[in-house]
């Protein structure tokens, strides 16, 4: 895909215990995000887990992506995301 901001993707992956910090950064509009993983997620699972949520950070934002309306997400005013 020519137009994919997430086509090339940046993961910075960091063992803390029990838990993987996850951080990736977008190559195509250096969009950064972070989550938190079991550390036996496979690492195919926390790539497209970051891509999905990209997608919806971008979507959010109003700059496009591929999940759905950023209005159907409730606004309770406290910013949190859900991927």
């Amino acid at each position: 895909m020519a137009n994919d901001p997430d086509e090339e993707i940046l993961l910075e992956i960091r063992e803390i215990g029990s838990a993987l910090e996850v951080r990736a950064i977008s190559v195509g509009d250096g969009l950064e995000i972070s989550f938190a993983a079991p550390v036996t997620a496979p690492k195919l699972d926390l790539e497209r887990l970051a891509r999905t949520k990209l997608a919806y950070v971008r979507a959010k934002r109003g700059g496009g992506g591929q999940v759905g309306d950023p209005g159907d997400a409730p606004n309770d005013g406290r910013g949190g995301i859900l991927a």
